[in-house]
């Protein structure tokens, strides 16, 4: 199967024998950005067609002779065409003046700088809080599986909290929710417990 990492997009090759049926976390070698890999599907996505027609006969008949050959359609008499269109002229400008009420999103562009330093922020709320999952690994999932994950990992988040604060500044770390995400993510496995 090829895989692709969230966190920079590159693919990647790995034999689907090397994921369990209830999936596996990968860690990319390029970016570190840890996401959870469920198997390949083994039933196709999309319904495969068995090739046969409802009828053998031909959908179409071919317009024989050329355009300047070909029959006019009818007209509608007066008495059977649609009513007038004035109304609906007045609908029309309506319409156009709600779509012109419409704003388009405001693109915000990031700057080269501001995009390495949220990507350095992300990549720090994801280090310490994997490092609570590798040196807390048999507790964590005890306390997961018993639903007291914030009690029993409480001490051990709020030291890699400190840590975080310390190496992000106040500004940056109000204005975003990495850390949060990296512990419903890595420590709650996907859940959203904090």
């Amino acid at each position: 199967m090829i895989v692709t990492c969230g966190g920079c997009q590159t693919k990647y090759m790995l034999g689907d024998e090397k994921v369990p049926e209830n999936g596996i976390r990968v860690r990319c070698p390029k970016c570190r950005f840890i996401w959870k890999l469920s198997p390949a599907a083994s039933e196709p996505v999309f319904e495969v067609s068995t090739n046969q027609f409802a009828s053998s006969e031909p959908v179409a008949e071919s317009v024989s002779g050329s355009w300047n050959q070909a029959s006019q359609p009818a007209r509608a008499s007066a008495a059977v065409a649609e009513p007038s269109i004035d109304g609906m002229e007045q609908e029309i400008e309506i319409a156009s003046a709600a779509q012109n009420q419409v704003e388009s999103p405001a693109e915000i562009s990031e700057t080269p700088q501001q995009k390495k330093l949220r990507d350095r922020t992300k990549r720090l709320a994801r280090v310490f809080v994997s490092d609570i999952l590798v040196y807390n690994k048999n507790e964590r999932d005890k306390a997961l599986a018993d639903g007291t994950l914030m009690t029993v990992m409480g001490p051990e988040i709020k030291k890699a909290w400190e840590a975080y604060k310390q190496k992000v500044g106040t500004e940056i770390r109000e204005s975003n929710d990495y850390f949060r995400e990296a512990l419903n993510e890595i420590l709650a496995d996907g859940q959203e417990l904090f």
